[in-house]
């Protein structure tokens, strides 16, 4: 006996110490992923902040002088309950959470953690305390049980973004987000996966669209009315409608774009679907279609999704499903597999969906009269759009259920015959590019020339609603038009002198008003000078190398100097000496005299052809790409240009101006203006004027940015570049 025990004894502390090994392997392997996670954000938050510094002073300067403090604290709650102090700039603007990085910097925050929880001050200070308090007690019992758990539980970090605000962009908010972030965690490469699936979906919905509306109870696409709910509301509206009294039976349906393509061309589907109780969108589509709506849906709603929550639903409810659809034994397969997960789940019944489905038949009756004698509350119906919704409307007066839904072909993948795209790939909308290659000869037609059809049609259908707005605008108007003399004398008379009174004029407010505008250009020319000498030394010093091969290009094509410097006119007519790679021919003014007369553009002022023959065949090549206007960048961090402001003029064509196109010089001349964007040499001269004259009345730190980054897609399709 006393043998046994020790061999018991023994054995148990074999298995301790396997277990202690190998949850000090896990802890090892989550310590280097934490480090080189944090290395990453590290990285980050020093790049982020060097390249924002000129926006983040921009935004310091405009808080300083427009609020009574530049910066403002916001609170939240970080690892463990302890208090996070967010810094802010006080302003309201594009750049007043930039300060935000350095929370990043110092390891407050990760880039992608969970989702920011706000927490008062005061209140936070003593639940952190209290927290923390509790963490040091559990910690030391830990410590002192020696039957403790070995595993370890790594914290995450509030994140700058969340899962939680990628689901919700693509309707997944009812998925479990901590699973997604934990997996995200455990290596570097799965981080910067996830932070590419978020840029994905943020660039998708936030950039390509405008700002959604998400309040809309209803959203119509086609015709076809959408109820914008979120799965908890589907949900709580099935248990209600089960809980009622004996009723006709509710039918509801979830419609992707493959069934508003139908729609459209199916009366009898498309008024079937008029009349359900309910509609639910399904899929990136239909989401990316409200949004081109200006609307925005609240939960990606479809049967796949909703089939586990509704069993765990009806388990604690007392609710029975019928499961009706797929092929022989497909739906008595998914049901054993969802009563294994939920226990109390009550399965009134299974059936194919192979049967003559005629109203009429005898075999659709003996179909009804089975469901009916089932006494269920759900219907589930999964024989594909449109026949599952047909088939419902059809035969909802002679059901007894309570709830009728198609849904699809979910028993094939909770029977498990089809696998079901994984979540990161739903989360970014692919999970139809999953079912394309699970299925191509059954799906392509469905995606590859339905997908296009269905945009084409949102795009039609939008345009129409604009014109139609437009239409309504304009009749209104003409209306108000239509007021009689008399009608106008009337008002006009009601407009007594005796009731008049003068403004009051405030001198002092008209003053203060001129030095906020005053300081306000200065710190916006302070700000667009510390831009332009950031990023034309960083530009210079990175593409050293890149400008070296440039010019040995040039130097083997023809002979003479690389670099080409022309006098220009600069700020007030002032000239300065601007560079440039050479891209002509050494006797390249010489020819001008007899090219004269090929000027394509128009006005005369400016001389400009396509194929010209004085341009070199490395010339052509970088001028093309803009390439040839990048030793400017030596005049941008002298001071004598910017990156953003009308191109600098030839002496010889400043001579030709008339007073209005003078008003070109009133500002430092650019590398990128407005014309440049917008078709550069397609453009007639009069016409570069009036764009250039309307810039330097409206310029500002934002619209050079934006500028900036316009000027980029424009240079690599090198739109009007000749």
């Amino acid at each position: 006996m006393m043998k046994n025990t020790n061999l018991n004894a023994d054995s148990n502390t074999d298995s301790s110490i396997e277990s202690n090994i190998e949850s000090s392997t896990q802890a090892a392997h989550c310590g280097q992923s934490c480090f080189s996670i944090r290395c990453f954000d590290f990285t980050c938050a020093l790049l982020m902040l060097l390249l924002s510094s000129p926006f983040i002073l921009y935004g310091y300067l405009k808080s300083a002088f427009t609020q009574s403090s530049a910066f403002e604290t916001v609170y939240i709650h970080g690892v463990n309950h302890k208090i996070i102090g967010l810094k802010q700039l006080s302003y309201s603007g594009w750049f007043k959470q930039l300060p935000v990085l350095l929370n990043l910097l110092n390891g407050e925050l990760s880039i992608l953690g969970t989702e920011q929880k706000f927490a008062l001050t005061k209140d936070s200070e003593h639940d952190s305390s209290s927290a923390n308090k509790a963490v040091i007690d559990s910690d030391t019992a830990t410590r002192n049980d020696a039957k403790a758990s070995a595993k370890t539980v790594y914290s995450i970090k509030p994140g700058l973004t969340s899962i939680e605000k990628m689901n919700a962009a693509t309707g997944l908010q009812f998925e479990l987000a901590s699973n997604s972030l934990d997996k995200a965690h455990r290596s570097l490469v799965r981080y910067l996966l996830a932070l590419l699936r978020l840029t994905i979906v943020f660039t998708v919905t936030g950039i390509a669209f405008s700002k959604p509306r998400r309040h809309d109870p209803k959203i119509s696409v086609f015709g076809i009315s959408i109820d914008n709910w979120s799965m908890t509301q589907l949900l709580d509206e099935i248990l209600l409608q089960c809980q009622h009294e004996p009723q006709p039976m509710q039918q509801y349906a979830f419609i992707n774009t493959d069934c508003l393509n139908i729609s459209i061309q199916d009366e009898s589907y498309r008024q079937c679907l008029q009349q359900s109780k309910h509609i639910f969108a399904d899929g990136i589509g239909v989401r990316l279609a409200c949004l081109s709506k200006g609307k925005g849906l609240q939960d990606n709603l479809n049967g796949t999704d909703m089939f586990p929550r509704l069993c765990e639903l009806a388990s604690k409810n007392n609710l029975s499903i019928f499961m009706l659809g797929g092929s022989d034994n497909v739906a008595q397969s998914a049901a054993s597999n969802m009563q294994n997960r939920y226990q109390d789940l009550k399965i009134a019944g299974c059936h194919s969906g192979y049967f003559n489905s005629e109203t009429n038949s005898d075999e659709n009756q003996g179909v009804i009269d089975i469901i009916n004698q089932s006494n269920a509350d759900i219907l589930l119906v999964a024989m594909g759009a449109p026949k599952q919704e047909l088939w419902l409307a059809a035969n909802k007066q002679k059901l007894t259920c309570s709830v009728g839904v198609g849904v699809g072909g979910l028993f094939d993948f909770y029977a498990n015959r089809i696998k079901r795209a994984p979540l990161w790939l739903r989360q970014i909308g692919f999970e139809w590019s999953y079912r394309l290659l699970q299925e191509p000869k059954r799906m392509w037609k469905r995606y590859i020339l339905g997908n296009p059809s269905f945009l084409y049609r949102v795009w039609r259908e939008n345009c129409q609603l604009k014109t139609v707005h437009v239409n309504q605008q304009a009749s209104g108007a003409r209306n108000d038009a239509k007021l009689t003399k008399l009608q106008l004398q009337t008002e006009l008379n009601k407009a007594t002198i005796k009731n008049r009174k003068l403004p009051q004029f405030d001198a002092n407010q008209a003053n203060l008003r001129r030095a906020m505008f005053n300081i306000n250009k200065r710190i916006s020319q302070s700000c667009k000078r510390l831009l332009d000498i950031l990023i034309s030394g960083s530009l210079l010093i990175a593409l050293a190398p890149f400008l070296i091969v440039i010019a040995l290009l040039i130097r083997c094509e023809s002979k003479g100097a690389v670099l080409f410097c022309q006098p220009r006119a600069g700020l007030n007519n002032r000239p300065f000496t601007m560079w440039k790679f050479h891209s002509m021919y050494h006797d390249a003014e010489q020819r001008l005299a007899t090219l004269n007369v090929k000027n394509e553009m128009e006005g005369g002022v400016i001389f400009k052809i396509k194929n010209d023959p004085r341009i070199t065949l490395v010339g052509r090549l970088i001028r093309k790409t803009s390439i040839d206007e990048l030793p400017q960048l030596w005049n941008v961090l002298k001071g004598d240009m910017s990156l953003v402001g009308p191109r600098p003029a030839l002496v010889s064509e400043v001579k030709q101006y008339n007073v209005h196109h003078r008003g070109r010089l009133m500002i430092k001349p650019g590398i990128t203006c407005i014309w440049q964007v917008s078709g550069r040499s397609t453009i007639p001269f009069e016409q570069q004027v009036e764009l250039d004259i309307d810039y330097i009345y409206q310029q500002s730190f934002t619209a050079d940015l934006l500028l900036l980054l316009k000027t980029i897609p424009a240079v690599i399709f090198a739109r009007g570049a000749y």
